[in-house]
């Protein structure tokens, strides 16, 4: 018996397809169940019968955070691709059709492979997908403060995260929203706007809600609190570092840099060189206007 559940994130729907209900592996994904199927932007299918295949051009292997992806491009522009675990393990084969709205996945592995893998395939395949219409996945931590939000930058490491709680501590009605991988989307008026997603990093904080950009800031550590405005040519810099992109996709990585471009246009880049403590939370607060 298959499973259909179809996921909305960020106003974009996709379907899942398999034998048993993707919710219960992946149950991050339930605040984004939807019950509207009519117009989905991709489908995956979960096959483990399929065997993988190694043919093609390899374009290269890509570290994440914590997955590394081979990749594999065919003739026809379609991709094969293995997820493996920051231990190299692989967890789960990939394969697209030319269009890129198809994707099977085989998966490798125990039940915490098995997830992984899975859960690192859609974010894949959704930065694929999303792409062409002015959607990025970022690496972000985000809080929400009186209708806004604001998105802290940086690589693994430099505070993001203990920058966001001291928000939520110090700086009043502030609430964390996500505190790894945001999707934010341009709307229609040219508003940017940061949506929760199924997917937080450590922190199982697994938001259905969106809120408009209020400040971006990258946060680099420091023995002293100071912050400014970035020039556009650093800023596109920061954004491009802190997004999930396909370097190897001309077309694909062409239309997140117009997008990091149009984000630009209505939101300014800010570093924060802070200590973590309650003035770096009360300087960047006051700097972007929460």
């Amino acid at each position: 018996m298959m499973h259909n559940r179809f996921i909305e994130v960020a106003g974009h729907t996709f379907s899942i397809n398999a034998d048993f209900d993707i919710l219960e592996i992946i149950p991050s994904l339930k605040p984004f169940v939807t019950d509207d199927g009519h117009d989905t932007l991709f489908d995956i299918t979960i096959d483990n019968t399929i065997t993988p295949s190694w043919s093609g051009s390899r374009v290269g292997t890509f570290p994440c955070p914590s997955a590394i992806f081979e990749v594999y491009r065919q003739e026809d522009n379609a991709y094969t691709i293995l997820v493996s675990n920051e231990n190299e393990t692989p967890c789960a084969f990939i394969k697209s059709d030319a269009e890129h709205r198809n994707f099977t996945i085989a998966t490798r592995g125990k039940e915490k492979e098995v997830a992984f893998g899975i859960n690192n395939s859609i974010m894949l395949a959704y930065t694929m997908c999303t792409a062409p219409h002015k959607t990025l996945l970022m690496h972000s931590s985000v809080v929400e403060n009186n209708g806004k939000a604001y998105m802290f930058l940086g690589v693994s490491g430099r505070g993001k995260s203990t920058h966001s709680d001291l928000w939520v501590k110090h700086i009043s009605g502030s609430k964390l929203i996500n505190d790894d991988n945001p999707v934010v989307r341009i709307a229609p008026d040219g508003t940017p706007i940061v949506y929760g997603s199924p997917w937080s990093g450590k922190r199982p904080i697994y938001m259905n809600v969106h809120y408009p950009i209020g400040g971006l800031t990258a946060i680099e550590q420091a023995p002293e609190n100071r912050i400014a405005r970035e020039s556009i040519p650093s800023s596109f810099g920061i954004m491009l570092s802190s997004c999930s992109t396909f370097r190897f996709d001309k077309k694909i990585h062409m239309n997140i840099c117009g997008t990091i471009t149009n984000i630009l246009e209505r939101i300014p880049v800010h570093t924060l060189h802070c200590l973590p403590d309650e003035a770096a939370a009360r300087l960047s607060s006051s700097t972007l206007g929460a």
